[in-house]
């Protein structure tokens, strides 16, 4: 097997030092351009100044004595004094997730991210309430919030990926499987933004002990008996809160936040995000510390990059190396300014969520905390009186009507009073927070650019503000740094803090899968395991493909035909009624295991209706009574099902006016049983004892004959097929194009058909009634893959109903993805005669872009949305560019589909990038210019 790539550009970690990045600050560690900006900006003094023994001293002569009659320590030969290390950061010690500073101790936790888009709008209320009753449960303690990014993991997705594939052998002309794996990975590493994090840090009740803070600064003591000391005077005062970090721990795990506590890697990769903000993520992160930090540890975050800021710039300039590159970066530090009233979820986003359909990875930081109930109550009373007491001035005083928006103001007053005095959820305690949001830009121009199109994105219900004090507020981010201004504090309830919905992310995909997909919002690669869930959840492979014109459904199903045909050698059999994935025949990389059939100049017999349906084969059954009496079963359903499939092509190549007659039904049943019903005969034997059943029979036999003649497409019907010519291991990909077939015209009645139309529809059921035998007849633990396309065809009769519903229940089993292309959702709804019949069966489905209104309400059926909560239209902005934050789409580009997966429904976006699929993406483009086969 071919290992996964490891190239040092994308996978090593660099060396951590930065090298002079400028003159003007030779110490390589945080600098600001000005100490007076860092005085207007922050009243406590600069954490970056360098400590006094660090400060260079005035040099000496060579054995000289100082004013105070010291001799130089290279004269008298004793040993240069160790500088003692203090960070410039406020940690100073980290144990398990307990980040410990001078002031206090906090508990981290790594949240579980949940989805949000498509979801009924009684999921996302419940979801934020829960969310606003969590943190209602942590009153008076400070609580902070930060959300950051990190790339996909790309080096772990290639060694799972090349784990679970069993690629075809490589081709001379076409990349290797290894050229393959290595430019996956360097396509997923393009988006910086890939995965979402959330981080929340709680604080722990009371301040650090004298003891504690001492400990921290002595326990790298080179005299091994103080650390030692040092160490216990920690551990004491960390066990002194066991219970209160126990009840926390708890709180966190069943609340709706589902906080784990912080592991290495985690609490690693938040400092380096933090320390390092606005920079490309590492794509490899350095191992993470087993044990705990201590203060020297620190040294590594102290060096990671180098902060600059001018007085009243209007970013932060950071400088730092990252995958082994030197990398520079603005970042605007922003502020929530005043909110308006937000109607989440029917009209407005989770306000934490809007900067998620940015371009670049924006970082959040929020310190917030659950104000006492006493106080918030006692505060809001009190702006609840003043307000009244203006519209008493107004009316009392002058004798005039109180302004609109003091009225506006006096029935806010009244509802605040309602909630304190009638809620009991919890929801309406009140809490005080800063929320800042890092926007990164390669220079200063791209932040404020960003800056804007995100202010405009909040604009009219929230105001998004810049300030100059810019490196004060962007040491927030550091877990441990203070508070650095007060400028910008919101007061709000839980109820409208829990709008922020923080943790709505996107979830979908699995993790080895092909790289099939991208994420609308965020841009994050989306790897998908056909067969993952129908192995380990049991569920059902059934996936249908809906969309208008031009919505890519096609291109849609030959991508994952051509992908897993590759990766994984799985056995895939499209049915092509216009012919454009016979391209993907063409492939090089595919060459010896692929191939196309034309159904029409196929061998006589090629779709001989008796020997669609194969026998079950005894092998495959237990030995023993048990497995005898299955394989009868089996074997009898399958006689059954041949002759209803015979009676059923039967009775569509008679005129409208005959098969109706339930005479009719009753002389071709009698016939095909006088015939038998295995698998060596055929349509000529039927016609054949019609025409010894009376007059009646020879009547239906001479309707017959002038369709199935000999020497038109009806040949395909009649006499035996080749019956080792589907089921080769050669043929991995087999496509079977039904072009030149001359489909019944749309609006025109049945009994005006001609007879190439009358004779089309049972050549095209039968053709994917080949697809179903070739799943039959290939070895059941084999993956396999059934595309057919043009389901309206399909639905019309009783033979290409019988054939979906066999293919809806039987793919588990024989491990059969079933990709079903039509126009309308409606065509699946009512598969099987009843409203949602087969489509409660569907747990994967994708939806293109859909533009008219009852088609898209029942496509929200068929994705098992709500139908009249606002989603109608977003379908039919799907592949448009419509809703994608500085984003668009060109014509040609790969389309857009909603994905619904299980329980998560998201937006995704077909991905072919990259020059290793050129190939595939010249087969399936129907805009190209060149000529067509």
């Amino acid at each position: 097997m071919t290992t996964w790539h490891n190239e040092p550009a994308l996978f090593t970690n660099p060396d951590l030092g930065i090298p002079e990045l400028s003159p003007e600050s030779p110490s390589g560690g945080w600098s600001s351009g000005s100490d007076w900006e860092a005085q207007i900006s922050t009243a406590r003094p600069r954490r970056d100044s360098p400590p006094r023994e660090e400060r260079p001293s005035r040099p000496r002569g060579k054995g000289k004595s100082d004013r105070k009659g010291r001799r130089d320590r290279s004269e008298t030969g004793a040993a240069p004094k160790v500088r003692e290390y203090r960070p410039r950061l406020a940690l100073r010690g980290i144990s398990g997730h307990l980040a410990r500073t001078e002031g206090g101790t906090m508990a981290w936790y790594r949240l579980t991210p949940r989805p949000w888009s498509m979801r009924p709008d009684y999921d996302r209320e419940a979801m934020m309430a829960a969310i606003g009753l969590a943190a209602a449960e942590l009153p008076g303690r400070w609580l902070h919030w930060r959300v950051t990014w990190k790339p996909f993991p790309a080096a772990a997705w290639a060694q799972a990926h090349d784990e679970w594939a069993r690629p075809l052998p490589d081709q001379l002309d076409a990349p290797s499987w290894a050229d393959h794996l290595v430019a996956e990975q360097e396509r997923a590493l393009t988006s910086e933004k890939a995965i979402k994090e959330v981080y929340l840090g709680v604080e722990l009740r009371g301040r650090r002990s004298k003891l504690g803070t001492l400990g921290d600064q002595l326990a790298a003591s080179p005299i091994g008996a103080l650390g030692r000391l040092a160490g216990r005077w920690v551990d004491a005062e960390l066990s002194a809160l066991d219970e209160e970090i126990e009840r926390i721990d708890s709180l966190m795990a069943h609340s709706a936040l589902g906080g784990e506590p912080a592991g290495p890697g985690d609490l690693l990769h938040l400092l380096y995000r933090s320390c390092a903000l606005g920079l490309p993520p590492e794509a490899v992160m350095p191992a993470a510390p087993a044990g705990d930090w201590e203060s020297e540890d620190m040294a590594a975050l102290d060096g990671l990059a180098r902060w600059t800021a001018d007085p009243y710039a209007p970013t932060l300039r950071v400088d730092g190396v990252t995958a082994g590159r030197r990398e520079s970066r603005h970042v605007l530090i922003a502020s929530l300014g005043r909110m308006g009233e937000l109607n989440v979820p029917a009209e407005d986003l989770p306000w934490m969520t809007v900067p998620d359909a940015m371009p670049v990875p924006v970082e959040w930081s929020a310190r917030m905390r659950v104000l006492p109930q006493e106080q918030a109550a006692r505060s809001l009373r009190y702006v609840a009186d003043r307000v009244d007491a203006q519209a008493r001035h107004y009316a009392y005083d002058h004798e005039v009507n109180p302004p609109a928006v003091l009225g506006r103001q006096i029935d806010l007053a009244a509802q605040v009073r309602d909630e304190l005095d009638t809620d009991h959820t919890g929801l309406s305690a009140r809490c005080e927070g800063w929320w800042r949001l890092a926007i990164p830009g390669r220079s200063e121009r791209e932040a404020l650019e960003l800056f804007d199109q995100l202010r405009h994105a909040y604009h009219p219900s929230i105001a998004l503000e810049r300030s100059e004090a810019q490196y004060a507020m962007a040491r927030e981010f550091i877990p441990g740094e203070p508070l650095a201004t007060t400028a910008y504090r919101r007061r709000m309830s839980l109820r409208h803090m829990a709008m922020a919905v923080p943790t709505a992310s996107e979830i979908i995909g699995d993790a080895h899968g092909p790289l099939l997909f991208t994420a609308r919002a965020s841009g994050r690669v989306v790897p998908w395991d056909p067969w993952h869930d129908m192995d380990t959840r049991q569920v059902s492979g059934l996936t249908p493909i809906i969309g208008g014109l031009g919505s890519g459904k096609t291109f849609l199903m030959g991508v994952i035909a051509a992908q897993v045909v590759r990766a994984q050698g799985a056995y895939a059999t499209l049915l092509d009624p216009s012919g454009p994935l016979v391209r993907l025949t063409e492939l090089p990389e595919l060459r010896g295991y692929a191939r196309s059939v034309e159904l029409l100049d196929a061998p006589p017999g090629t779709l001989n209706p008796y020997a669609m349906i194969a026998d079950p084969r005894l092998a495959d059954f237990e030995p023993g009574p048990a497995g005898d009496e299955q394989y009868q079963r089996e074997f009898d359903a399958a006689q059954a099902q041949r002759t209803t499939l015979v009676i059923s092509v039967l009775t569509q190549l008679l005129p409208a006016s005959i098969r109706r007659s339930s005479a009719t039904q009753q002389l071709l049943l009698q016939a095909v049983h006088r015939v038998g019903t295995g698998v060596g005969h055929d349509l000529g034997e039927v016609l054949g004892a019609l025409a010894h059943s009376g007059e009646d029979g020879q009547r239906l036999a001479d309707s017959l004959g002038p369709i199935l003649s000999p020497t038109g497409p009806a040949r395909l019907l009649l006499g035996h097929p080749d019956q080792h010519g589907w089921a080769s291991d050669d043929d991995r990909l087999l496509v079977l194009s039904t072009r030149g077939l001359a489909l019944p015209r749309d609006g025109v009645d049945q009994q005006d058909w001609s007879l190439d139309e009358q004779l089309s529809l049972p050549l095209m059921h039968l053709a994917a009634w080949l697809a179903y035998r070739r799943v039959y007849e290939l070895p059941r633990s084999a993956p396999k893959l059934v595309g057919l396309d043009e389901l309206r065809w399909l639905s019309m009769t009783g033979a290409g109903l019988t054939l979906i519903n066999q293919l809806a229940r039987d793919n588990r089993k024989y491990r059969a993805r079933v990709l079903i292309a039509g126009q309308l959702a409606s065509d699946v709804l009512r598969l099987d005669g009843q409203e949602s019949g087969l489509a409660a069966l569907c747990h994967d489905a994708f939806v293109g872009r859909t533009t008219d209104e009852t088609a898209q309400r029942d496509a929200l059926r068929l994705l098992r949305i709500p139908v009249g909560e606002g989603y109608e239209p977003r379908l039919g902005e799907l592949s448009s560019g419509v809703g994608v934050l500085g984003s668009g789409l060109a014509a040609d580009a790969p389309r857009e589909f909603v994905w619904r997966s299980g329980d998560w429904c998201e937006d995704v976006r077909l991905d072919v990038s990259g020059d290793h699929l050129a190939g595939l993406r010249e087969a399936l483009d129907t805009n190209a210019s060149r000529d067509r086969r």
